[in-house]
């Protein structure tokens, strides 16, 4: 048998990107990074999927699925949620740790935008 689930390798169309600092049950504090992709259809083209990636919770790249694109990323959004509501402390937007992949704006870019928009 076929092994139909996605095999992606990172999230390249992201809908939603966050950090998250959180406290976890044994009383760590940890920061996560939290990744929503665009809902795509599965090769079938019946049913979606919507890959999350939720650092130092899921093993790689975890799959949410549906009957459609809303439903697909419903059911992302509950598993976060979920876990949202697991740990302790939760604070989004958190600054990201050392070693992070999200780029940085730098200083140079937003004094040029600055002066743009004046």
């Amino acid at each position: 048998m076929k092994d139909w689930r996605p095999k992606l390798a990172a999230i390249d169309d992201p809908i939603a990107d966050d950090y998250w600092s959180y406290e976890t049950r044994d009383g760590t504090r940890r920061t996560s990074r939290v990744t929503i992709g665009r809902p795509a259809p599965l090769a079938d083209n019946r049913d979606w999927y919507c890959p999350i990636l939720f650092e130092h919770v899921t093993e790689g790249i975890h799959y949410s699925y549906g009957v459609g694109p809303v439903d697909a990323l419903m059911n992302a959004m509950y598993f976060v949620r979920r876990r949202f509501y697991a740990f302790k402390e939760v604070r989004p937007r958190a600054k990201p740790t050392t070693g992070s992949r999200r780029r940085k704006a730098s200083q140079r870019g937003e004094s040029a935008r600055s002066k743009t928009q004046k």
